[in-house]
């Protein structure tokens, strides 16, 4: 599932989870080559393929610049995806993606919704099951880090805040 965060106004998301850093279209591939059945079955009017050649292209190249070719085959944001996959996979609703803006990177946060939204699987899910999963999809996309808590600041927050 991913968040415009436009729709919420200016001020602060919190949740725990990764930074989508230095994301590579050869993560990319792996990935929505791994989770091809979902991702077919979320976008059912992309040419996967045809959208897989042009990464492959992309990559060959270096481009990198693969949230275009997402988009221009009329899929969402990659942060979006994953969000929207894992949740699939893990029968939950808290698993959000979110595309960066000034003042932090995309990422995915656990964000689960209200009490009575929530899946058994959400409710169930403890912080060490959490933990896992995010240590699977960092290596999966080959990114260094470990998961923790991000509060993320948008739109016209205060310019002179500092993240630490």
């Amino acid at each position: 599932m991913g968040i415009n965060k436009r729709d919420f106004g200016k001020g602060a998301i919190s949740g725990y989870g990764i930074q989508l850093n230095d994301l590579s279209c050869g993560a990319v591939i792996s990935f929505i080559t791994k989770h091809r059945g979902i991702v077919q079955s979320l976008y059912p009017e992309v040419e996967l393929d045809d959208m897989l050649g042009w990464l492959y292209y992309d990559n060959k190249i270096s481009d990198n610049d693969f949230e275009s070719v997402l988009y221009d085959h009329g899929m969402d944001f990659f942060p979006y995806i994953i969000g929207l996959v894992l949740n699939i996979d893990h029968g939950t609703t808290g698993f959000l993606g979110f595309v960066g803006e000034e003042f932090f990177g995309d990422c995915l946060l656990w964000m689960p919704l209200y009490p009575w939204e929530m899946t058994d699987s959400d409710k169930n899910l403890t912080k060490e099951e959490l933990d896992e999963i995010f240590a699977k999809l960092l290596d999966e996309l080959g990114i260094k880090g470990t998961p923790r808590f991000l509060s993320l600041f948008y739109d016209d927050f205060p310019a002179d805040f500092k993240l630490n």
